[in-house]
Formats: structure tokens, sequence, C-alpha cells
């Protein structure tokens, strides 16, 4: 035991090329930097999340390609004339295999024709809805996702909408310019689900494989948020 400790010491009072220093105090900045990096990364994706829905089925369409999806909703309340909540659609692509070819999705800004939004109460009951503004300017863009194997994509799902003051409550519009308020006084819960069917008749510009299906978005609760 002796003669391991007296090794062990001398090892350690080696001293250290320089070259070897220098990589070493590369990795450690490196590894200080990540660090120093993840809080901001973490804090863009989790600001104002009011709340998350679980995953819904895996659905696998006759090409035996899996897709699975799920809704966010975050606050909006900071932009300037409009209590607009922000809603985004997560698709996860759930095969695995890195080598297998990625699969395309044909989405439109929000959401269109292809993302539906239902309100419900606790009760089941559907919440009534009203008319939305939407902004002449801010036309659906349609555009393809493609998604390569385990891997997952955020879009931003609701509709642009204009309005010339700030009204009371959270508003949820979807593509078809529906909109729900909740107020802030509200008492009852309000329950956001949604199905997406995108498009199927639009060929691939990459011949990559279009996937379709319908996902049933399972259903996620959005508190009223208190004046």
């Amino acid at each position: 035991m002796k003669y391991v400790k007296i090794i062990m010491t001398t090892k350690l009072s080696l001293p250290v090329p320089a070259a070897a220093a220098g990589a070493l105090m590369m990795k450690t900045l490196a590894l200080f930097l990540l660090f120093a990096c993840l809080p901001c990364c973490f804090g863009q994706t989790g600001t104002n999340l009011l709340a998350a829905g679980d995953w819904s089925e895996t659905v696998k369409d006759r090409g035996g390609e899996a897709l699975r999806g799920r809704l966010l909703v975050y606050d909006g309340s900071t932009e300037p004339v409009t209590n607009h909540a922000r809603v985004y659609l997560e698709l996860q692509n759930v095969l695995q295999g890195a080598y297998g070819e990625p699969i395309e999705v044909y989405f439109a800004q929000g959401g269109a024709d292809a993302l539906h939004f239902e309100m419900r109460d606790q009760l089941d009951h559907p919440i009534d809805t009203e008319p939305a503004l939407a902004l002449i300017e801010a036309a659906p863009k349609r555009f393809w996702v493609t998604l390569p194997r385990e891997s997952t994509v955020r879009l931003r799902a609701d509709a642009p909408t204009e309005r010339l003051t700030k009204r009371e409550g959270l508003e949820i519009v979807d593509g078809r310019q529906i909109c729900w308020t909740i107020p802030p006084s509200a008492t009852n819960d309000f329950f956001l689900s949604a199905t997406f069917t995108p498009s199927k008749d639009d060929p691939s510009p990459l011949n990559y494989h279009v996937w379709q299906g319908t996902l049933k978005l399972p259903k996620l609760k959005i508190p009223a948020r208190k004046p």
C-alpha cells in the first residue's frame, strides 16, 4: 500500500504538458458556456406556460409511418392590444431508426382548415364562440414540415387577429377565425381539445412520404387568468 501511494503521489506531481493543459482549459470553457446557455434556452420555451396537454395516441397511416401530437397554451397578454393566447401544436415522429426516411406533414400557419379547436366546460358542455377579426395581411401561409425519425417539431397553431382595444380575459382563436374568451372572473373550468387532419392532396416536393391521418389531441385545462 505504501508503494502504491508513492506512485500515485509521483504521478500527480508531474508537470502537465502545455498542449494538454490548453485542451483541458478549452473543454472547461466549453462546458461553462454550455451550462450558461441552458437557463436561457429553457426560459424561452417555458415562459408564461398556462397548460400542456398529454400526447395523443400514436396513429400509423397506410404506409406504416407513425405520428402523435399534443397542444400547449401560453399566455400572450404581454402583446400590446390583445389578450390572445399562444397555442402550439407539437408533432412527433415516433418511429425509431436513424437511417429511415423522414416524413412530411402539410401545415398552414394558424392551423387553417386542418386543425379544429373545441372548448368545453367541466360538464362537457360546449363553450359559446364569437367571430374573430382576422388580420388581412396575415393570411395563412402553407408549408411543408419535415420530421426525421425520433424528432419533434412545435408549430404556432392559433390564428392572428386584429383588435383596436385590449379586452379582458384570455382569447383563443383557431384557423377558422372562431374565438373563445375566458373571462378573468370565470369560476368554471375550461378545457381545450383539437383534431388535426393535414391535407393529403399536395405531393411532397422532396418526394418524402406524406403522413395521412387524424390526430385527436387530448383536452387540457386552461386556468382563468386573474386580473
